[in-house]
């Protein structure tokens, strides 16, 4: 069975997502995400959706060839909706992705211009990805997670969300991880101090011992925001003593303003 061309597909996509559009929610979505792209107010949920009839009715022939360009399409148009159905649409083709694909996947990351895209692609058709084809995408995500730019590095970090949730895969990805992230504890971007120590916690399900060990040395070092999230998984008596280390590190000089808190997903 083959599928339609790609710019059939977009448009049926596209009719679909403006069926559930919510009035009213486009405005208060964009201010929430602090967002310059455009909105048409559909909720996530809604979208996984019409991703998941889109590829039981019409996307059963889709090759890689059509997924490539489906993608570029839907994420031409700087439309939240758009570009969300087709991170969606990555996740859900994933398989269909080869080691090459490394270069869409960083022009999709170096265009994205919000944490939300940004958690739909690295953690899941990236972080897949790496996991398939560890040998020729490691050092684009590598690559990645060195990179200055913001959603770049973000989108590295959790590459390898999969890899330390994983019990079995956990053992070989946490030196990897580990050692990338090491010189990026200084960083002081918000969105960057949540993936280390996000990522960190995913680790914890499984080998809570390795990631508190790696970790408590480098208390000094480590963003407060990095410390809570990378230890929010463990029982509160194994928890206390380390926030109270972090603490005792990081003694308060004086008064100081909280920063504000960017808007952030639930993880």
């Amino acid at each position: 069975m083959h599928a339609p061309p790609p710019a059939a597909l977009a448009a049926e996509l596209l009719a679909r997502l403006e069926d559930n559009a919510v009035p009213g929610r486009a405005a208060g979505e964009k201010r929430y995400l602090r967002s310059d792209l455009h909105h048409i107010g559909v909720p996530l949920p809604a979208m996984r959706g019409v991703v998941r009839s889109f590829t039981r009715r019409s996307g059963q022939g889709l090759g890689h060839a059509e997924l490539v360009d489906l993608v570029t399409d839907l994420w031409a148009e700087p439309v939240h909706e758009h570009r969300s159905t087709a991170l969606l649409l990555l996740d859900a083709y994933a398989p269909l992705l080869r080691p090459d694909d490394t270069a869409l996947l960083e022009d999709l990351l170096r265009t994205c211009a919000t944490w939300a895209h940004t958690d739909l692609l690295a953690p899941f058709a990236a972080g897949r990805l790496l996991l398939r084809h560890p040998r020729q995408t490691t050092p684009a995500v590598l690559r990645w997670t060195a990179d200055e730019a913001q959603w770049v590095r973000r989108g590295g970090i959790l590459c390898f969300l999969p890899a330390l949730r994983g019990e079995d895969t956990f053992t070989r990805w946490f030196p990897v991880f580990t050692t990338a992230v090491d010189p990026l504890l200084d960083d002081d971007r918000f969105f960057v101090r949540k993936a280390i120590g996000w990522t960190l916690r995913e680790g914890t399900k499984h080998h809570a011992a390795a990631v508190t060990g790696w970790l408590t040395p480098r208390l000094s070092r480590a963003a407060s925001l990095t410390v809570r999230e990378a230890l929010k998984r463990l029982p509160d008596d194994a928890r206390a003593p380390l926030l109270a280390a972090h603490a005792a590190a990081h003694p308060r000089r004086g008064r100081r303003h909280a920063p504000t808190r960017r808007p952030e997903a639930p993880q």
